[in-house]
């Protein structure tokens, strides 16, 4: 497979194209911000592409296609002429969505799965909870972790506008998803596989999320909207906004929600789940004449009291601050330009002194409060070019990532020390890496495209503690590392029909191994409760991908579908350490190293549907199946969630909003017994309530009402991704009231 890459690429450049094309950008007419997710279409009929994260597209015309229709989510559609082959700046008109519209973009090649949410719920976490091919991994009643078709952890790249942020948190409580409010939330774009290469170091899939950005030419207007929830007395409070004096556009907007201890279906209250979090974000941009704009942004974001039931401890402080300033514009030999210099700080703290830790298995005896923090400091730039029919996008980020991470342990018998115990010793890595796109029409039916991408980091211990232990480890007196990894991608995409496209994507990725894989210490794994300890010579993940897809967008049913195979080789995992603990038994200090086996396939796909039924009414349904198995060990590899999907029927009619939803998943029986310790679960089907009422005119039309009840059965049930198989929220009735100024 890697050597038709090159050759894939090698016909972009070389190949003539039979078939006009049309390329472009589509930006908010306010902001001149992009639109990701937009679809672009020859009006009259279902050929179209969908705008990338930046807002461009690209489409094949025929012989006659001169009109094109342009449409997104909270804007008004637009019609546009097409006159020869200059791209096209197509700016929408932003309508009042305020707090109920996101963009969720699937693999890049509709705007968005037909059965993904139309509105946003209550968290971002809950957003990104109902899409095709992602899970959450659950553990409390707060900031869940996305896992993008079994993939996580360092196996994807999770971004907030493009930037890493990484969790201080050794033990993975604080991912960034948790750090975007739904106020904040512009879009959401989610790529599967190694299908985007530009998204990170990544080798199943990434997430971004894209924050709102100031609008120009507007009057002063602000929205502020308050909630409740029945289980655990949950509530919010969220409000925006925004302005703009001649060049300069304004926005701010902010939260706090907070809930008490919560009850699973049927079952009594789960003490100290309940958790407090704010968030306030500001932006600024200044226009700089018609073709040039600059960006300011920052995010602030404060949690407390963070109650985790499944784990050892609870979080005391979740804090973080992320802030950037970017350019948008032009430069000589280039379409588009865009640069951006970034830094964001995560800080966290954990304690367990109000836990009996007398009572648990693991450390028992003794209390470890521990915290950490990461700092990133960085700069991105991408550009895109057009030669002739061939369209050239380059990409590169460089950063440098420090992280740090302590315990200190306090005994309750005598005779024992306290001690502290570095869990990641002051690691700094400088990061890189270049990414260059090429993509082009071969014929009027196909479009190829081809990535690679390239990425470096140089690595190294600063306490001298930490160096020591590692030098012990790896029986050397350096323990620096630098690694480069390559990955590569081919695209292509053939219209079958006017309505039916077919795309076919062969990729062979590597990612980079995480700080703590390589230079953590004794960090607590929630999955197979060991104490793990990094490999500095851990061998680089990679995996050998081939998917097919397919998107239908017909007058009676939307429809995408893909399916895929992967192959992976040196997969990171935990094994014995047997100088530490050799074989006792039956010992509550338990310890592995990370290191790598062999080989392993995942294998899975989705399907995702919408049938319009007339009169306002729709019905969606989506169902997702991922499988995996690690081939060195013989068994099944870990936390592959089961299949599951979701099936709703949705009214939209001006001023009502309906819905009836059910979740469900088939039992998970094909779990890593041997290597994790991992349980089956059961399968469960759960059903929501959902309406909403907006009027159209009227003294009431800024006015916005939601309500509803999530599980109505009050069913218990655990998603199998939950730590600790902690169980899931029981029934709750909502009520939301916001309105506009």
């Amino acid at each position: 497979m890697t050597r038709l890459l090159p050759l894939l690429a090698l016909l972009l450049l070389a190949s003539g194209a039979s078939a006009q094309e049309v390329t472009g950008r589509v930006l908010d007419s306010e902001t001149d911000a992009p639109i990701p997710g937009a679809t672009v279409r020859v009006d009259g009929t279902a050929r179209g592409a969908a705008a990338d994260a930046d807002g461009r597209f690209r489409l094949a015309l025929q012989r006659g296609d001169t009109i094109l229709l342009v449409t997104a989510i909270g804007y008004a559609p637009e019609r546009v002429h097409v006159h020869g082959t200059q791209p096209l700046a197509i700016r929408l008109a932003p309508e009042a969505t305020q707090f109920d519209g996101v963009t969720v973009e699937g693999e890049h090649t509709v705007a968005g799965a037909p059965s993904a949410p139309t509105r946003t719920p209550g968290t971002t976490e809950d957003l990104l909870g109902r899409l095709p091919g992602v899970n959450m991994i659950q553990r409390a009643n707060f900031a869940s972790e996305p896992v993008v078709r079994g993939y996580q952890g360092g196996q994807i790249s999770l971004t907030i506008d493009g930037m890493p942020v990484y969790g201080a948190c050794v033990d993975k409580m604080d991912p960034a998803s948790s750090y975007v409010e739904p106020e904040n939330l512009r879009a959401v774009s989610v790529s599967k596989g190694a299908s985007d290469l530009a998204s990170g170091s990544q080798i199943g899939g990434s997430v971004d999320l894209a924050t709102q950005r100031p609008t120009f030419g507007a009057p002063l207007a602000m929205q502020a909207e308050s909630g409740v929830e029945s289980n655990g007395m949950a509530r919010r409070v969220r409000g925006a906004a925004s302005g703009s004096i001649g060049p300069l556009a304004l926005r701010v907007s902010g939260s706090y929600r907070g809930s008490g201890d919560y009850a699973p279906g049927g079952g009594e209250t789960i003490e100290t789940s309940g958790y407090e979090k704010r968030n306030l974000a500001a932006a600024a941009s200044l226009r700089l004449g018609r073709a040039h704009q600059l960006t300011a942004q920052l995010i602030t974001d404060d949690a407390w009291l963070i109650g985790y039931p499944a784990l050892l401890m609870d979080a005391v402080l979740a804090q973080a601050r992320i802030g950037s300033l970017g350019y948008e514009g032009s430069a000589p030999g280039l379409h588009h330009l865009e640069a951006k210099l970034y830094a964001n700080r995560v800080d966290h703290y954990m304690d367990d002194r109000n836990r009996n830790v007398l009572a648990r298995e693991v450390m028992r005896g003794m209390y470890m409060p521990m915290g950490g923090y990461t700092e990133v400091v960085g700069a991105q730039a991408e550009g895109m070019t057009v030669f002739g029919a061939t369209g050239l996008t380059l990409t590169a980020d460089a950063h440098r990532l420090r992280q740090f991470g302590d315990m200190t342990m306090y005994s309750l018998y005598p005779g024992i020390r306290d001690m502290v115990l570095l869990n990641v010793g002051d690691v700094t890595a400088l990061n890189g890496s270049l990414t260059l796109k090429a993509e082009r029409p071969l014929a009027d039916r196909l479009t190829v495209s081809a990535s690679a991408r390239v990425d470096g980091t140089a690595r190294d211990v600063s306490l001298e503690a930490m160096r020591q232990l590692f030098e012990r480890r790896t029986g050397s007196s350096d323990v620096a590392r630098q690694r480069l990894v390559p990955s590569v991608n081919a695209m292509a995409s053939y219209s079958l029909t006017l309505q039916t496209h077919l795309r076919l994507t062969l990729a062979d990725a590597g990612r980079l191994p995480t700080v703590v894989e390589q230079y953590g210490h004794y960090v607590y794994n929630y999955v197979d409760g060991y104490f793990y300890t990094g490999d500095p010579d851990l061998k680089t993940e990679r995996s050998r991908q081939i998917e097919l897809g397919v998107a239908h967008a017909g007058s009676r049913i939307a429809l995408e579908a893909s399916a895929y195979a992967h192959q992976l080789s040196n997969i990171v995992v935990g094994l014995a350490d047997r100088d530490v603990v050799a074989g006792l038994a039956g010992s509550t200090y338990r310890f592995r190293l990370y290191d790598n086996v062999d080989s392993g396939w995942m294998a899975g796909g989705e399907i995702s549907a919408l049938a319009p039924l007339g009169g306002g009414l729709e019905a969606v349904a989506s169902v997702s199946a991922a499988y995996g198995q690690n081939t060195t060990l013989d068994e099944p590899l870990p936390m592959i969630p089961p299949v599951g999907g979701v099936l709703a029927l949705r009214y939209d009619r001006r001023p009502l909003f309906a819905e009836v939803e059910t979740r469900w998943a088939l039992a998970q029986n094909r779990v890593s017994r041997f290597t994790y310790g991992e349980r089956a679960t059961d399968g469960f089907a759960v059903f929501a309530l959902r309406t909403g009422w907006r009027p159209a005119s009227g003294a009431l039309s800024s006015l916005r009402l939601q309500a509803g009840v999530e599980n109505v059965l009050d069913t218990f049930y655990q998603e199998h991704l939950a730590i600790s198989d902690l169980a899931a929220r029981g029934r709750s009735a909502y009520l939301t009231v916001g309105v506009d100024l």
